[in-house]
């Protein structure tokens, strides 16, 4: 009895969206809106692309690239939200810096520990 191991992600088809979706996260909370639709969005996206994955996996009997379906899933639902949302040119903007003053210190609104 062979193992049928369809099922198998590499570790970049983790990270490297997990990255991506924690990052959306920290751009929903510079916007101040109070909700996280950025990363809700993307991670379902992300569930749907690994689900799409493993359905042709087991459909086909034939192991597929699963970044093949998460890149489109999850670069392609934030760029549809932000233009729905008027938001393309705050994404396309958005740094995950403190700003720095003219001196090269960080600004006291970058500085919040609390």
């Amino acid at each position: 009895m062979g193992a049928n191991n369809f099922a198998m992600l590499g570790l970049g088809d983790i990270v490297i969206p997990g990255i991506f979706i924690s990052l959306l996260l920290r751009f929903d909370v510079s916007l101040n809106r109070g909700r996280n639709t950025y990363f809700n969005f993307t991670f379902f996206a992300y569930l749907v692309g690994l689900l799409m994955t493993i359905g042709v996996m087991h459909v086909f009997k034939h192991a597929q690239p699963a970044l093949l379906y998460l890149v489109p899933m999850c670069l392609g639902t934030p760029l549809f939200v932000a233009w729905v949302k008027s938001d393309l040119n705050i994404l396309f903007q958005y740094e995950d810096e403190p700003e720095e003053d003219e001196a090269g210190e960080v600004s006291q609104k970058a500085e919040k520990t609390d």
